[in-house]
């Protein structure tokens, strides 16, 4: 048994030890409900395909090249790109009304979480700050 796409294969194990540490968590709790027997079943049904996708020579190849094909790259890029604008505008906005119901409520816990949601939204601007500065001296 040879593996053909590793990363394939990784995302397949982690799935299905996702899957068993589900299983093994809520029937040792005893609160295993059908929406856990429901993500539990979707983790090794996803991990199992991922598995045999790797395990498979055709497969594997179709994988990869589904993976170097420029327009794939090109879209997955453009919608990272899209989502990280959307998430920064999310936490600004957020952390604005966070903080203004706090102090139009009197209550610090509010004013806290704005906080912490803009100390996320000033890392995202440092990160995006820092790899603007990288691929501008390496490119």
């Amino acid at each position: 048994m040879k593996i053909y796409h590793k990363k394939n294969f990784k995302l397949g194990l982690w799935s299905l030890v996702l899957a068993a540490l589900l299983l093994a968590a809520g029937l040792w709790r005893g609160n295993f409900d059908w929406k856990d027997g429901v993500l539990c079943a979707l983790l090794a049904f996803l991990g199992g395909g991922n598995l045999i996708r790797s395990l498979s020579r055709e497969m594997s190849r179709e994988d990869k090249v589904e993976e170097l094909d420029e327009r794939n790259r090109l879209v997955k890029l453009k919608a990272q790109s899209q989502a990280y604008h959307i998430s920064q505008f999310v936490f600004l906005c957020g952390a604005s009304a966070l903080c203004a119901l706090g102090k139009w409520n009197g209550s610090m816990l509010w004013v806290g979480a704005g906080l912490g949601l803009m100390a996320a939204f000033l890392f995202a601007l440092a990160a995006d700050f820092i790899t603007w500065v990288y691929y501008d001296e390496h490119t």
